[in-house]
């Protein structure tokens, strides 16, 4: 070849190129908004259509683009090392290997995939039609060596792991919130929506205790005046004892019939036949089936059998939105920071809410999973407390300042961290400051 030629400088030229072509579409296709290009593949961009194609089929398309680039930089060595020997001799070839290095670490490696990484959607989309042409006709080379990498990764027992971890899916989440792409609510609303699934009726119900039902024996003047005090849309009626409900009523329905009959009404004839669930039901699976069957109100079980609560749509669908209000509910504080590490809370406020709220970290989270801070406080004193009654957990002083009957309503809590002691250092300071006060 002679060596004033243009010919192996172009062709240098255009490997160095191409090997930035492909680093550049590695990672552009790594990195780009899957999401996004589906939008653009779904308004009938061809571009788009191919880039997602190219992403569903990554592990051919990264063979393609590894076999390629491979070539491009096996080229760039060969070729600078031939142009070097007939420039300069045999004794250039070190210092061409040294220029080309940095050479293609620059511009084949470095700047193509720093601007592959800045605009990944753009390369991405410029590069699919190109790459979705190479792939097709390098697909017997392509599927020698990923059955070989798929038999690799059976041979060392390689599990296949998810794209996304629900750890990384939370950082994602807090990542585009500190950029400003997501507000705080909406966030809020992205968050409880990936822990609904892990909440049980348990977690939401309304306990027994708090509980507003009906005796299937009362009288109807009783009754009346118990619509009136509650305000409640439906009610559950019992016989006998709570644990025996026998259906809900709905307050509308029981209104009409007293009225169309002067008073004179069947009870039993206007209820709803009632629907059961076992505590440890999910959320999202007794919205599913309340939806399916038009209800609105449904019993929680404990594992006796006996009635440990009830839940609606609306305590399920807090868990999503937040609290949901209406103008007949009264606003509870459960949880009050009154100041000097002292919190007033609610009985029914569960336990880890509380400590999470107080940022304290001195309990045994599993011990306390799914207990309220009255029945956490029942267990402590093992009777029925009276108001002022206190005791002690850790460093905690914890006091009951409202009681309604046997139920405990609200409580303070005295946080008193420990002092941390003093260094021995600055204990021995103070001595001989002492001293020396006491010389003068």
């Amino acid at each position: 070849m002679d060596g004033g030629s243009w010919l192996p400088y172009i062709l240098l030229v255009l490997l160095i190129l191409g090997g930035g072509y492909f680093a550049g579409a590695e990672i552009s296709f790594a990195s780009f908004n899957k999401i996004r290009l589906r939008n653009y593949a779904e308004g009938g961009d061809r571009r788009a259509k191919k880039a997602l194609y190219i992403s569903n089929h990554f592990d051919k398309a990264l063979t393609t683009l590894l076999i390629g680039n491979n070539l491009m930089h096996i080229g760039c060595a060969s070729l600078a090392t031939l142009i070097a020997t007939r420039l300069w001799g045999v004794g250039a070839v070190a210092y061409s290997t040294v220029v080309i290095t940095v050479v293609v670490f620059l511009i084949s490696e470095m700047i193509p995939k720093s601007f592959a990484k800045a605009y990944s959607e753009r390369f991405a989309l410029s590069v699919s039609g190109s790459l979705y042409f190479l792939m097709k006709i390098l697909t017997p080379i392509t599927f020698l060596f990923t059955s070989i990498s798929k038999l690799a990764s059976k041979l060392f027992g390689k599990k296949s792991e998810p794209t996304v971890t629900e750890e990384e899916l939370y950082e994602i989440i807090d990542t585009i919130e500190e950029e400003g792409s997501l507000s705080e609510d909406k966030s809020d609303l992205v968050r409880s929506a990936l822990e609904f699934a892990d909440i049980t009726v348990q977690d939401v119900l309304t306990s027994r205790v708090d509980l507003v039902s009906i005796d299937a024996d009362m009288a109807e003047g009783e009754i009346l005046s118990l619509i009136k005090a509650q305000k409640y849309s439906r009610l559950p009626v019992y016989e006998d004892t709570i644990d025996n409900i026998i259906g809900i009523l709905q307050i509308r329905k029981y209104l009409k019939n007293y009225v169309r009959f002067q008073g004179n009404v069947h009870l039993k004839d206007l209820l709803d036949e009632p629907h059961f669930v076992h505590k440890s039901t999910r959320i999202d699976d007794l919205l599913e089936e309340m939806s399916r069957k038009k209800l609105h109100l449904a019993i929680v079980t404990d594992d006796y059998g006996g009635t440990m609560g009830i839940v609606t749509v609306e305590d399920i669908l807090e868990e999503l939105v937040g609290e949901i209000w209406d103008e007949d509910d009264e606003v509870v504080e459960e949880f009050v920071k009154i100041g000097g590490n002292r919190f007033e809370v609610s009985g029914d406020l569960l336990v880890e809410d509380a400590f999470e709220e107080m940022e304290y970290e001195n309990y045994d989270e599993e011990a306390f999973s799914h207990k309220t801070m009255g029945g956490w406080a029942l267990d402590h004193f093992e009777f029925i407390p009276h108001e002022g009654d206190h005791f002690v957990y850790n460093d905690l002083m914890v006091t009951i300042t409202k009681m309604d009957h046997q139920r405990i309503v609200k409580l303070l809590i005295k946080w008193t961290p420990p002092v941390s002691p003093e260094p021995q250092e600055s204990i021995k300071a103070n001595l001989i400051g002492v001293d020396l006060k006491h010389g003068q």
